[in-house]
């Protein structure tokens, strides 16, 4: 029924930053049991921008109740949500016009037939979440224009419209953000983390929070941690608070060029009294080009050798105390095919157009469960 209803030569549009394939949304956005469906449609002229399409089921089938038009060419995100806390879900839409265009934020509210706009704002990326722990929803919406000005503010919905909790300045005088999520960052402390990209290699996590009432950063802008490249945060040994990565150069390769320096991973804690752990919780190894990661084991405490042979095609870890040795290498899909069968090698990872084997030694089986897909890291 909507591709019969789109003009001709008009194509559906998905959101850029969409967790879902599809180009079609279905909620019971007013809750009361009739579902809608949203879709973005782009005209086959391109000077009209976007169009949204509003449908309603009817028993068996759908009525298109109405368009409307976007705010830009292109539909950056879209997402539902109770952010006036009435109940319904309101349509939340992040519309660009390209890449040197400030991008602009609506939220949209349906009133039984049609959207109405109750809120709208240029915006570089933005959250909903519920920082200040008051059991509402807040939007949190960042601004960025580069070596100019930079905040984040978040509001609220109360008395018919958005009201400013809380603000903060931020940096302004870095490449991008390329990472802005919520999360639990401390012990029942909910926080956003800002990743920004700073010249052409290194990056730094900001963590912004409320603080009895105040919107408030847990670091100067000139005094925050800086990373030597970007790097992922994530609750990765599943204890329910963020940890902030950092990557570093394994002891032995500080030599080695940037471009093919094997980075360690380690995983800190942030306290808002102590700052960052002095130790990681724990280190990640992530091998991109197989597709997996590996656990290093905390028992190992920082002291081992990472050794990458070119003549022998593998990468090894020696624990240095206990002489511990886990190694592995890739190879083609017909050179695997060619080594079975084998008891010696045990597949840990697999691409489009290669296989990774850990080496099985008495010392290295124990550790065969450490390997996982890098998916898991990138949800």
């Amino acid at each position: 029924m909507i591709q019969n209803a789109l003009p001709p030569g008009a194509s559906l549009v998905r959101p850029k930053k969409s967790k879902t394939t599809g180009s079609i949304f279905v909620n019971d956005l007013d809750r009361d049991g009739i579902l809608e469906a949203i879709v973005y449609y782009q005209a086959s002229e391109n000077n009209k921008g976007l169009t949204g399409m509003l449908w309603q089921q009817k028993g068996d089938t759908w009525k298109l109740l109405n368009e409307f038009q976007g705010e830009g060419y292109e539909l950056d995100t879209l997402m539902f949500d109770d952010v006036t806390d009435d109940g319904s879900l309101e349509v939340i839409a992040g519309y660009s016009g390209g890449e040197k265009v400030a991008k602009g934020l609506i939220v949209y509210r349906f009133d039984g037939h049609n959207f109405n706009k109750i809120f709208d704002s240029p915006y570089t990326e933005f959250v909903v979440d519920d920082l200040n722990e008051d059991n509402k929803k807040d939007l949190s919406i960042l601004t960025l224009e580069r070596n100019a000005s930079s905040s984040l503010t978040v509001l609220q919905y109360s008395q018919n419209s958005f009201q400013t909790i809380g603000a903060t300045p931020l940096d302004s005088h870095v490449s991008g953000y390329y990472s802005v999520q919520s999360n639990w960052i401390a012990e029942s402390k909910r926080g956003i983390l800002l990743d920004a990209g700073i010249g052409a290699h290194s990056a730094y996590t900001q963590l912004v929070y409320f603080e009895q009432g105040n919107l408030i950063k847990a670091f100067p802008d000139k005094d925050i941690p800086l990373k030597p490249r970007p790097s992922i945060n994530g609750d990765f040994n599943h204890d329910g608070i963020v940890e902030i990565g950092m990557d570093r150069v394994p002891t032995g390769w500080e030599n080695e060029p940037y471009v093919s320096t094997p980075w360690i991973t380690a995983f800190y804690r942030w306290d808002s009294q102590k700052g960052y752990t002095s130790a990681p919780l724990y280190e990640l190894f992530m091998d991109i080009g197989s597709g997996f990661y590996f656990e290093i084991p905390v028992e190992w405490n920082k002291d081992y050798q990472l050794q990458r042979p070119k003549d022998e095609g593998v990468i090894r870890f020696i624990a240095n105390i206990s002489g511990e040795t886990v190694e592995w290498k890739t190879m083609s899909e017909e050179a695997w095919v060619s080594m079975q069968p084998s008891t010696d090698w045990l597949e840990i990872g697999r691409t489009a157009k290669t296989v990774t084997a850990l080496h099985l030694t008495e010392a290295s089986l124990q550790y065969s469960t450490r390997f996982r897909p890098l998916s898991e890291l990138v949800k």
